[in-house]
């Protein structure tokens, strides 16, 4: 048995990449690289009807199929993964996570997970997420660092998940993109929903779901390496790639971006420079506004450090 088949028609931008290199970016399911190729291997991957060899190179319009086996059951182990930890009660714990870290389990992906950090560094966790997401009330794309808030019992966990629901909770990020905004603040109010020919990315769509996404600009870093410009990001709504896809939609893509960014790999980034700053919301258990706050990571400080110094 199998999950079912996912699939993709490879984008003008991806092609002649290594079809092991491009499935990993493009699927939602965190897949790593060393998986696709076992599936491939496999024979679970196909394109165009045909089986491939993992350094297939994909060309415009192919089109992939990903065949990905049904777990077996999951039986979720403790690791010890060092996980930043900015605050914890008996009700909610508050994680500064760090890019490259998947949330949690899936294909390609059943352990070395945030959860699994949590299992060994939490006792106590809500059980209403799944077996797969205990605690888990939201979450942050692999490459996306950041607060996220997790839930230690089942009644904070539903509380906190209408909160979300209900957009209560205020979510600041900040992002460094390429190029400048025509407008020093804005709010981008586009629609958002699957890209109707490459499901793998979101696209701005006048049939999909509401988004709405407000910007201010930071900074402006004019260097030898481009313009770039640093954006704080209050989320109003919660789509899946909102921020990657609105900034994208306006000229203005995140630096080292794999899906929205058709230059990302020249700037030589590990993640995309996209981080979750800033969580306030009521507390599950006192009712009071709490509010967290996180530095941007440090591959994000890098890589501004670098524009700095080569200022023009």
């Amino acid at each position: 048995m199998s999950a079912g088949p996912i699939e993709l028609i490879v984008p003008e931008e991806n092609n002649l990449e290594r079809v092991d290199k491009f499935l990993p970016l493009a699927l939602e399911q965190d897949l790593s690289r060393s998986y696709v190729q076992k599936l491939i291997h496999g024979g679970s991957i196909t394109v165009n009807e045909k089986t491939i060899k993992p350094n297939y190179k994909v060309k415009t319009d192919d089109r992939i199929v990903v065949v990905i086996p049904e777990p077996e059951p999951l039986a979720l182990e403790p690791e010890d993964i060092p996980l930043d930890i900015v605050y914890q009660d008996r009700s909610i714990a508050v994680v500064n996570k760090q890019a490259g870290l998947v949330v949690h389990p899936g294909p390609g992906n059943w352990n070395r997970t945030m959860v699994n950090g949590l299992l060994y560094h939490i006792k106590d966790l809500s059980t209403i997420g799944g077996v797969a997401r205990p605690g888990i009330v939201h979450r942050l794309d692999k490459d996306t660092a950041g607060l996220m808030v997790v839930a230690k019992d089942d009644a904070s966990h539903q509380f906190l998940t209408a909160e979300f629901s209900e957009r209560r909770v205020r979510k600041k990020y900040v992002a460094l993109v390429v190029g400048k905004p025509k407008t020093a603040h804005g709010l981008i109010d586009l629609p958002i929903g699957r890209h109707r020919k490459y499901r793998h990315k979101m696209t701005v769509d006048e049939n999909g779901r509401e988004a709405l996404t407000e910007y201010t600009v930071s900074r402006v870093l004019n260097s030898r390496l481009g313009v770039f410009t640093i954006l704080d990001i209050d989320l109003h709504t919660g789509r899946t790639h909102q921020i990657r896809v609105h900034l994208s939609s306006a000229g203005i893509p995140i630096v080292g971006d794999p899906i929205y960014s058709k230059k990302w790999e020249k700037y030589r980034v590990p993640y995309l420079l996209l981080a979750s700053v800033r969580l306030e919301f009521t507390h599950p258990a006192t009712g009071e506004t709490v509010s967290f706050a996180a530095e941007p990571p440090a591959h994000m400080q890098k890589f501004i450090e670098k524009a700095e110094r080569l200022s023009v």
